[in-house]
């Protein structure tokens, strides 16, 4: 799996719906590549920023 391949299938979801193999193969190239590893650490915390944020805003009074 590239680099290429591998940020597509994380932003786009697939790797949530992959196969065994699919996510095996994911998970053997975040483990071999820094940069990966780095994007998907980043990715994460932008998912949960955006999370709370939606949750804020979900909470603040209506005007």
């Amino acid at each position: 799996m590239t680099c290429k391949e591998y940020i597509f299938k994380l932003t786009s979801g697939q790797l949530v719906d992959a196969g065994l193999i699919e996510r095996f193969w994911a998970g053997q190239h975040r483990l071999m590549c820094r940069r990966c590893r780095t994007f998907t650490t980043n990715d994460e915390k932008l998912g949960k920023a955006v999370r709370a944020y939606r949750a804020h805003l979900d909470g603040a009074p209506k005007e």
